[in-house]
């Protein structure tokens, strides 16, 4: 409850050391355990640059949130094959829910990945009818719009569906939702649209302005099934881009979107991402694309940042206090067996873009040991073989690693706002 959770984290504050120089602070961890002697932990931080106020903006939400149980709070993480597992993003939802106990939010976005038969988010899975094609961020030549899920699925069957369905350990009796939105083509009428159960629905808004047809149920759903039916003979496409889920109740919301083998390139091809991210509309966006621009030896740091900007200045123009977090790579190896020498590169370029938007960086690379500290994790099976990811027991300790610092600068908040 919000008044549990602020005794607790008074007293988190209390034990805290705040000194000036970040490296230096001698701080309690919460949910990333001393384990292994070469994560550095105490590396465990966020560098903030600037005033910060977009931060500061986020904290005073997420204060609200949890010490008088109102409102929402939206969070995107954005990145790639790291992200599409789905393991440290919802290990990141988990790490709030415990924070903030009755405070769940729904799945956020979803899409069937089983038609490009690809992998899912851990957490749910699909089932379609009818013949679907697809094309990605990440495909050379894309002639189709994409949208925020970097994913776009067609088909001109005259009939089709898409079920969605959740895992056991997504444990969706926490986190059902009454708000199903469809991004699609809003503008194409040679389409109806309708979904299952249809007993519970009570009004569908047509949103042009976010590009989403959005279904309200007058009770709350643990999976959902959306049916496409042609109105006429024509060739039109229906073009589905995802779907969004959601609740009204106070609650923290966090979203994984993750492609395999996306750079922050492949992001820019994604024609609709400005019109699909208003309606998620987030308060903080952790970005973590950088691992396949790394992996390449023309990587030049100047396009690196630059198309950072550009996805950067998409999100600021649809909510100008959106926090900024950037999370560097991890330590990895090139598939063809080189070491990652693009570091420093990568880390100077985060900087750089923190100190132009106000934003924070974290620097997964350094907490994890720094250079060929992969190795280690392989040896102790928390990387996989291909030295590039990580296992689930890896994903989860990152996450951890992650949000012991979120939560540490907003203890400093905190502190550092108190009455």
């Amino acid at each position: 409850m919000p008044n549990s959770f602020k005794i607790f984290l008074i007293g988190f504050v209390s034990i805290f050391v705040f000194q000036n120089n970040a490296k230096a602070q001698v701080s309690r961890h919460l949910f990333s355990e001393y384990k292994y002697e070469y994560i550095q932990y105490d590396s465990c931080f966020l560098e903030s640059f600037g005033n910060n106020k977009n931060f500061k903006t986020f904290y005073s939400k997420l204060e609200k949130l949890n010490f008088t149980g109102e409102g929402q709070i939206s969070i995107l993480h954005l990145g790639g094959s790291h992200i599409q597992a789905g393991i440290w993003s919802w290990q990141m939802r988990k790490n709030f829910e415990t924070m903030m106990p009755g405070m769940e939010g729904a799945p956020g976005l979803v899409f069937p990945f089983c038609i490009a038969k690809t992998n899912h988010p851990f957490y749910y899975t699909s089932k379609v009818e009818g013949k679907w094609e697809f094309q990605r961020i990440t495909d050379k030549e894309v002639d189709v719009n994409i949208g925020l899920s970097g994913i776009t699925a067609f088909t001109s069957d005259s009939t089709a569906s898409i079920l969605i369905s959740f895992n056991p350990v997504s444990e969706i009796e926490k986190h059902k939702f009454d708000k199903f939105s469809i991004f699609h083509d809003v503008e194409d009428t040679c389409w109806n649209l309708t979904v299952k159960p249809e007993e519970f629905l009570d009004t569908v808004i047509v949103n042009f302005e976010t590009g989403a047809s959005e279904f309200y149920f007058t009770e709350k759903l643990d999976s959902v099934q959306l049916f496409v039916t042609k109105k006429d003979s024509s060739d039109s496409k229906f073009y589905f881009y995802g779907a969004y889920l959601e609740n009204s109740d106070p609650s923290i919301n966090y979203c994984g979107i993750g492609i395999n083998g996306a750079s922050t390139s492949s992001y820019l091809k994604a024609e609709l991402f400005e019109k699909h991210l208003k309606l998620v509309n987030p308060d903080l966006v952790i970005l973590s694309i950088g691992v396949n621009d790394a992996a390449s030896k023309s990587f030049k740091e100047s396009v690196y940042v630059e198309n950072y900007k550009k996805i950067i200045d998409k999100i600021l123009n649809i909510n100008p206090n959106c926090a900024i977090l950037l999370t560097t790579n991890n330590d990895f190896y090139y598939y063809r067996g080189g070491v990652n020498p693009f570091s420093s590169q990568v880390y100077s370029s985060m900087k750089t873009l923190a100190i132009h938007y106000g934003g924070s960086v974290w620097n997964l690379f350094k907490a994890m040991g720094g250079l060929k500290s992969v190795n280690l994790w392989r040896k102790d099976e928390l990387a996989n073989r291909d030295r590039i990811h990580f296992t689930r027991a890896g994903y989860i300790i990152v996450a951890d690693l992650l949000f012991d610092a979120i939560i540490k600068d907003f203890a400093k908040f905190l502190q550092e706002n108190k009455t």
